[in-house]
């Protein structure tokens, strides 16, 4: 009888001690250009349409405008396959500096403003939409933007 209670305990143990990443998510990346270049330290969300399921997911992209997402609601790199809405934004304080990096102050109170238009950094009016099939793959956005 006390052999019982010790496999279960230890199955426990094994299983809650390994990180296994959920199936259903699909792993998304890619690369952000404006004008040719590089799209540094921009946010990068996918937004699901009607009958994608979960909450969608965020990247921001690096020096060399690469991002990976991430779910918005959890940790896990990835997002369910199905449809999505592209959001691309780019702050930048009101003297063009980017925002400093330990920057956490809600958009509605910072200073900073949106550089992109609103077909790309609007969640209503945004043009770019990707399809995720459930292998994931790679969404690469080449964003023109001539300044007035």
């Amino acid at each position: 009888m006390t052999l019982r209670p010790l496999l279960l305990l230890v199955s426990f143990a094994v299983l809650g001690c390994s990180k296994t990443s959920d199936p259903t998510l699909a792993p998304v990346s890619g690369t952000i250009t404006l004008n040719d270049q590089p799209l540094a330290y921009a946010t990068v969300t996918f937004i699901p349409k009607d009958g994608t399921p979960g909450f969608g997911g965020v990247g921001k992209t690096d020096a060399s405008g690469k991002y990976s997402l991430v779910g918005s609601r959890n940790s896990e790199k990835g997002i369910p396959p199905g449809e999505y809405r592209v959001v691309i934004s780019k702050r930048l304080m009101p003297d063009g500096s980017e925002l400093p990096a330990d920057d956490n102050t809600p958009p509605m109170m910072s200073p900073a403003k949106e550089s992109l238009p609103d077909s790309t950094s609007s969640m209503t009016s945004t043009k770019q939409t990707a399809s995720v099939p459930a292998s994931g793959g790679t969404f690469d956005f080449a964003l023109v933007h001539k300044k007035k």
